[in-house]
């Protein structure tokens, strides 16, 4: 299964990681509220922190299964509230956890939340380091599953064992748009496309230009070495020279060590807080993005908080494929995360997020019985293997195979329109949720 998201959310790793803490229509008129930097209660936090530890030295003493037991317990003593610990192991899959015992023994490297962020991948690379923390878009089952922002931690118990915990924090979660994400994308490849042709030095001298190209608003290009010094920051020119591998941002978020970790795999992105120089340096969740140049450095751009559309982006029809692709990954991490009754009860509310005008999830399992049809509920619970476009190809068969064989996919075929009511082309993205069922969702070419 590719990366899946949860978008998530955003969501399965941190259900698995972190569940339980505790027709589109148009954009508010309302004048959106000001921004809230994320800053985790003090004491929630340092309780989030203690609890983690004792569960380590739980492990411990008692051992790894005695501990995973406990762990995978609902109603042991490492469910306190909306805390709990979870586990797995450094392949990413997952070891324990109480409220998600489905999942066990699942491999959630591919889980990336709502602004494609991997969630499980990214929480491992700290632990690998010792531990630490990190944010991610998460539905929190105690508020319907709302989207919220999460502050988890990871701790290593030994080499073949990590745990994790976290708290949600009370600020809006980031949800940053298609097109913002990926102008963030086409961003860094042109700094990097730039620093392969005209060499590091040319390169740094255009990054640390505050009016140079490589700044448009509150976007810009920073990077640093493998060791953590500071080599282009047009804002903030007097910490260019300085190593900054031990800052951490106002909740304890490592971003240079992420930084290094995820560029020295090749690129990824992250969250931290951070002050945003158009905003007269007010501190703000930021989404950055990093890739390395070579072997001795990276660099990077990161996306503010501030910045997230305010309209409903959850209920924003997707576009193109890419989008569409980003919405099924969504949905099938997101059911993960809460469990397929859940989500097929919310893929068929025809008044939810998940059903966008003539965009919508549909649902399969691998036998060809129909569990999501939102616009058809009367086809749902009956067999639908069957079922031929106008050219009298058996679609859904099409469709499985795709979920079934290769994980996920595009499908391309003619279908009526629920909105229009016309026989219309459509691309379909579909995805394999697990071994019982797949999932998608089309959008029309007319």
């Amino acid at each position: 299964m590719s990366m899946t998201y949860i978008g998530i959310f955003f969501s399965v790793l941190l259900t698995a990681c972190l569940v339980g803490n505790s027709g589109a229509s148009e954009a508010s008129a309302e004048a959106p509220s000001p921004y809230l930097t994320p800053i985790a209660n003090g004491s929630t936090k340092e309780e989030m922190v203690s609890f983690l530890d004792e569960a380590k030295d739980y492990v411990l003493k008692n051992g790894k299964d005695e501990g995973l037991e406990a762990f995978g317990d609902p109603a042991g003593e490492f469910v306190r509230s909306d805390l709990y610990v979870f586990a797995y192991d450094f392949d990413g899959t997952l070891l324990a956890h109480p409220y998600l015992p489905e999942l066990v023994g699942r491999n959630n490297l591919d889980l990336v939340d709502p602004n494609g962020v991997p969630m499980i991948r990214n929480l491992m690379e700290v632990a690998k380091r010792g531990g630490g923390f990190l944010y991610s878009v998460y539905p929190n089952p105690v508020q319907e599953n709302m989207e919220e922002l999460k502050l988890v931690r990871a701790l290593k118990v030994d080499d073949d064992l990590w745990i994790g915990s976290g708290i949600y924090l009370a600020a809006q979660p980031p949800r940053f748009s298609p097109l913002d994400r990926e102008s963030l994308r086409e961003f860094v490849d042109e700094a990097l496309n730039y620093s392969v042709e005209n060499g590091r030095k040319s390169a740094l001298e255009a990054f640390n230009d505050p009016a140079g190209e490589f700044v448009r608003e509150d976007l810009y290009i920073f990077a640093y070495d493998f060791n953590g010094t500071t080599l282009a920051l047009p804002f903030q020119p007097d910490i260019v020279g300085e190593n900054r591998i031990e800052v951490e941002d106002a909740n304890g978020v490592a971003f240079i060590r992420d930084f290094l970790s995820l560029a020295r795999g090749g690129d990824g992105e992250s969250y931290y807080i951070y002050p945003n120089p158009r905003e007269n340096m007010t501190e703000e969740l930021k989404l950055s993005r990093v890739t390395k140049v070579d072997e001795t450095w990276l660099l990077g751009a990161g996306i503010y908080g501030s910045r997230a559309s305010a309209e409903n982006l959850s209920e924003k029809k997707p576009a193109n494929k890419e989008e569409l692709k980003n919405f099924v990954q969504e949905a099938a991490s997101h059911a993960l995360v809460v469990g397929r009754k859940m989500a097929i009860a919310e893929f068929m509310d025809t008044e939810g997020p998940w059903v966008r005008g003539d965009v919508y999830i549909f649902a399969q399992d691998f036998n060809g019985t129909a569990l999501v049809l939102p616009y058809l509920p009367s086809a749902v619970g009956t067999r639908r293997l069957d079922i031929q476009d106008e050219r009298g190809v058996y679609i859904n068969q099409e469709m499985r195979s795709i979920a079934l064989n290769d994980g996920s996919g595009f499908y391309e075929y003619r279908w009526r329109n629920p909105i229009t009511n016309q026989t219309e082309p459509k691309v379909s993205y579909v995805m394999k949720v697990d071994e019982t069922w797949w999932l998608g969702a089309g959008i029309y070419e007319s």
